[in-house]
């Protein structure tokens, strides 16, 4: 009987033994939660980047040493420290990113991470900042690991800009001073989805786009994104009184009146080939800008991309009145407008021109100065891959 009690006696106090060791256990793994890599790209002042980032609940956060290295060297930079006495990360805004780590911009491979909520505190120059999302994300729950922060929250403390950019799925980060090129380069492939999203405005050439969808060329854009005149043709140096036809009513109105209703997200620009024909510098440059600000002013958050005139063939016929070389001095005008004016300029012009400086005669619709079918969709391929981001 002894013995029974001394075996039970063992078994309880190895039980308990086994019930202690658990709990820490149990405790390190409380309030964790699955958190998964952010499958967004990175562009940092128009550049593709990357680090180590997690989605939570739609909003994309980074650690605070990450983006301290990404952004070094800007109007933006900051420099990151830790007072292990508070056990608070100090933030310093306007000075260079000196504390660095070892861990900065390093990858993970792991597609999921274990995070809960964390009370972590920050300082930004002197000053405790409170309510902002932060997570400590470790590989598992017993591993050491980081915090990290919300971006959107970090945007209005530390003097950069944040963004999305839905057509290539980007957070965008940009410094305060970042101001993009001017000119569009090449991008990924917007495909339908961006072209969707643009109403052409422009002459004659522009006109063809819609002309040449309803032929066939269906990699081009229906006629509900093109504005032109009924007659087809638009003159820069007419625009105030000129009219085009508004697709969705079919009603001839002003261009601003157009711009004011629809409001576009972008706004593609071909104009000037009938221009080069009679106006100086000067005032071609007058009544662009002029045009380009009415826009802007009936609809301030339209994306305005200004595209390059056209070459023309060989074969045009009044080459004294419209040639290559005027067309290349005012596809220069028009590229310092954009500057100007804060909108972009696309360099179509070199998806369409021959090695000899001409618009190949296999690419013109008969008189030398519009683009056949198989033109413009290159032209719209062009546009794809040098997207305004």
């Amino acid at each position: 009987m002894k013995r029974n009690r001394k075996h039970i006696l063992s078994l309880a106090l190895a039980l308990c033994l086994l019930l202690v060791l658990a709990l820490p256990a149990a405790a390190a793994g409380q309030g964790f939660q699955t958190v998964y890599r952010s499958r967004n790209l990175l562009r940092v002042n128009g550049s593709l980047r990357d680090c180590d980032k997690f989605a939570i609940a739609d909003y994309n956060y980074f650690k605070l040493r990450d983006l301290a290295a990404l952004l070094d060297g800007t109007a933006s930079q900051f420099d990151v420290d830790f007072d292990a006495t508070r056990g608070c990360i100090l933030i310093y805004t306007g000075r260079p990113y000196t504390h660095r780590s070892a861990g900065d911009l390093v990858m993970s491979s792991n597609e999921t991470a274990k995070g809960r909520l964390s009370p972590q505190s920050l300082i930004v120059d002197g000053v405790e900042r409170t309510g902002l999302s932060v997570y400590y994300i470790a590989p598992n729950e017993y591993d050491n690991g980081n915090n990290y922060f919300k971006l959107r929250d970090l945007q209005p403390l530390l003097g950069f800009v944040v963004d999305y950019d839905p057509i290539t799925s980007a957070a965008v980060v940009n410094s305060s001073d970042y101001k993009a090129p001017t000119r569009l380069g090449l991008s990924a492939d917007g495909g339908r989805n961006y072209l969707n999203r643009i109403i052409f405005l422009g002459d004659s050439t522009t006109y063809g786009i819609a002309a040449y969808y309803n032929a066939g060329f269906t990699a081009l854009c229906p006629p509900s994104q093109v504005w032109t005149p009924k007659s087809g043709t638009l003159a820069l140096f007419n625009w105030t009184i000129a009219k085009v036809v508004y697709p969705a009513t079919g009603e001839e109105i002003s261009i601003t009146e157009a711009v004011r209703r629809a409001k576009p997200e972008y706004l593609l620009i071909t104009l000037g080939i009938n221009g080069v024909s009679s106006m100086d510098r000067d005032w071609f440059i007058r009544d662009y800008t002029a045009l380009v600000q009415a826009i802007q002013e009936a609809s301030p958050s339209t994306k305005i991309i200004l595209n390059s005139i056209y070459p023309v063939a060989r074969s045009y016929a009044h080459q004294d009145q419209i040639n290559n070389t005027k067309i290349n001095a005012a596809n220069g005008w028009i590229e310092q407008i954009a500057g100007n004016t804060g909108c972009r300029f696309l360099y179509s012009f070199e998806s369409v021109v021959g090695a000899d400086g001409y618009l190949p005669e296999s690419s013109q619709n008969g008189d030398g100065l519009h683009l056949r079918g198989e033109a413009l969709t290159t032209v719209m391929q062009y546009i794809r891959t040098h997207m305004y981001q």
